[in-house]
């Protein structure tokens, strides 16, 4: 049997300081020879930056492309020539981590907390501050609202925050350099579509068939990569660099997140269209209809 070739793109968390991968899985499909068995030759390739990412897309020197969805929403509806073919990750909520000092919710009160401006939006964060321990943003604390994730963690490391509400690789990081997770915060701050799994319009109506099959390879290794920790571990500790601490981590309270159906959660979408283009929200099922490929979205 014929093998037919396809390139996949991934890219690491900028900044953090490691290696993370957003979505590490395909190392594991490609040993355990879960691509193969669906008739794929496939190269899983780091490539960093999100304008080369699309370059190699458009060039046809890959195919599919992992990004996050804010990027991957935001190029659509600047171009109109990408579609996502399903997410691997619809929602994996951020975490409150705090300065050392900080034991409780309650110690927040006179500091800095930091948290990227995008998810802030259309989220109570002032609400469950004040419903938790009667802290009023603005009174009681100050809401810090930068334009980027790694700067809320520059934040919070550099001590001009207190704490800051981060991305859970930011997250694990950071308490390898001594900081800590504030159980007690609830899941209300989220990035919607962490992994959204894109091609260009052009490979779509080309490939359709390799692609497909590709999405059902990949369901399948990311459930081998779940139930199969050891192997999981070796990949995380060895190909990129994380420590037994890290790699743990990643699987219990990441890797968890990856969901195995592959489809776009459609109340997720209309979440990260209001961040990303609050003026299209009115429009979302014809923005999803668009951008994403016909029977990848479940609501």
């Amino acid at each position: 049997m014929s093998l037919v070739n396809l390139t996949v793109m991934y890219g690491h968390l900028e900044g953090a300081g490691r290696g993370f991968a957003r979505d590490p899985t395909g190392y594991l499909s490609v040993e355990a020879g879960i691509f193969l068995k669906h008739g794929l030759d496939v190269s899983w390739q780091h490539v960093q930056g999100t304008e080369e990412r699309y370059r190699r897309l458009e060039n046809g020197s890959a195919q599919i492309s992992l990004l996050v969805g804010r990027a991957s929403l935001q190029h659509f509806l600047t171009s109109k020539s990408t579609r996502i073919l399903g997410a691997a990750m619809n929602s994996c909520p951020y975490y409150l981590i705090v300065s050392p000092s900080v034991n409780s919710l309650k110690d927040l009160r006179g500091k800095v907390v930091a948290c990227r401006e995008g998810p802030s939006r259309n989220t109570p964060i002032a609400d469950t501050f004040y419903e938790r321990e009667r802290l009023r943003v603005g009174k009681d604390l100050t809401l810090q609202l930068p334009n980027g994730d790694q700067d809320a963690f520059n934040l919070l490391l550099g001590g001009e925050a207190q704490a800051a509400l981060l991305p859970r690789p930011f997250g694990f990081i950071a308490e390898e350099k001594g900081f800590k997770r504030l159980n007690e915060w609830p899941e209300v701050v989220d990035d919607p579509l962490p992994i959204t799994i894109e091609t260009t319009v052009k490979l779509f109506n080309e490939r359709e068939k390799d692609l497909t099959a590709f999405l059902a390879a990949h369901s399948e290794g990311i459930g081998y990569f779940k139930s199969h920790r050891a192997d999981a571990m070796r990949i995380l500790t060895k190909q990129f660099g994380h420590s037994q601490t890290l790699a743990q981590k990643t699987l219990d309270d990441y890797i968890t997140c990856m969901d195995e159906e592959l489809k776009v959660d459609f109340n997720r979408f209309e979440k990260l269209l209001s961040q990303v283009a609050p003026e299209s929200s009115v429009n979302a099922r014809q923005v999803a209809s668009e951008w994403i490929a016909p029977g990848a979205t479940k609501h």
